[in-house]
């Protein structure tokens, strides 16, 4: 199914128009309500965006350079900004946990994250573009598990705190016994240590650091509370969630259409060249739906 740049631009700003909130909250990637401490930033301010590092496959630091399918939708936002001004400056700010990005995007010092799970309730509260891949909890272990809430009675598990797999493990496997951490990087650290040997992520987070740690594996076959991964803004920023929109649809129907740099940045995080190693065909049959669900075009039309 081929989406036409008009129909696509049309159906990007009516999902802008339907996601726009009046009230003045904000949300922590918890799901909780905080007061926003300052008017929220605009397309003019630019792109700060929030970015934990070690989050494969989405945002991960080498040096002093930012990569990962979060950080590449995020150059594909600040293009399509500045294609509509003289330019948009993007820049990062580096959390190492994720109740400091809750923070940062309260108190206004940054004004989108990528990367981030789809919840109800936090949409409530922030506005979230289009999803640029499906995300959902799963297990990664060295244990002789199976992910199932029987398997799990009385294990521990460890959580990254505030995150949605964190909140799974809470409703889905409530007889474990829970060790929090503060990020994605001391999960893995204690695991590789053999402090712990089972941390719940998300499903392409697990598999993309599966490799890392030997003799792992993920577990259950389908992933707990199955949600779309996209970008979020913070309120009175319905430019900034319109280019995200528009950047992300046309970074999607590129990768449809096989268009060679679409193809490039979705296949090297989360395609056949990268760990996590998703089929080509399976990626663009996500990306049609999506497409064909925002703008209503049919494979006729």
């Amino acid at each position: 199914m081929k989406i036409l740049p008009a129909a696509l631009a049309i159906g990007m700003l009516g999902l802008a128009a339907c996601s726009t909130q009046t009230n003045d909250t904000s949300s922590s990637a918890s799901g909780d309500p905080v007061k926003s401490e300052k008017p929220a930033t605009t397309a003019a301010d630019g792109l700060k965006a929030v970015v934990i590092n070690g989050a494969l496959p989405y945002s991960t630091k080498n040096g002093d350079a930012w990569s990962g399918l979060a950080v590449d939708v995020l150059k594909a936002i600040q293009k399509e900004q500045s294609s509509d001004s003289a330019s948009t400056e993007l820049s990062f700010q580096e959390v190492s946990s994720v109740s400091e990005a809750q923070e940062a995007l309260a108190s206004g010092t940054a004004n989108i994250v990528c990367g981030i799970g789809f919840s109800w309730e936090r949409s409530k509260k922030i506005n979230y573009t289009l999803p640029f891949a499906v995300g959902g909890m799963r297990l990664l272990t060295t244990a002789d598990v199976d992910g199932t809430p029987e398997s799990m009675k009385g294990k521990e598990i460890g959580v990254i705190t505030g995150t949605i797999p964190a909140k799974l493990v809470a409703s889905q496997l409530p007889e474990t016994v829970v060790q929090d951490f503060a990020s994605p990087d001391e999960a893995l650290a204690a695991l590789k240590d053999g402090q712990i040997d089972t941390i719940a992520g998300g499903a392409l987070w697990s598999k993309a650091n599966m490799a890392t740690i030997p003799g792992s594996r993920m577990v259950p076959d389908r992933p707990y509370g199955r949600s779309g991964i996209g970008c979020a803004v913070t309120h009175g920023n319905d430019g900034l969630l319109a280019s995200g929109n528009l950047a992300i649809g046309q970074l999607l129907q590129g990768y449809v259409d096989g268009d060679e740099e679409s193809t490039r940045i979705i296949n090297a995080s989360i395609g056949p060249d990268s760990p996590v190693g998703l089929e080509a065909e399976t990626i663009a049959t996500y990306y049609n739906s999506v497409l064909g669900t925002v703008t209503g075009v049919g494979k006729d039309e």
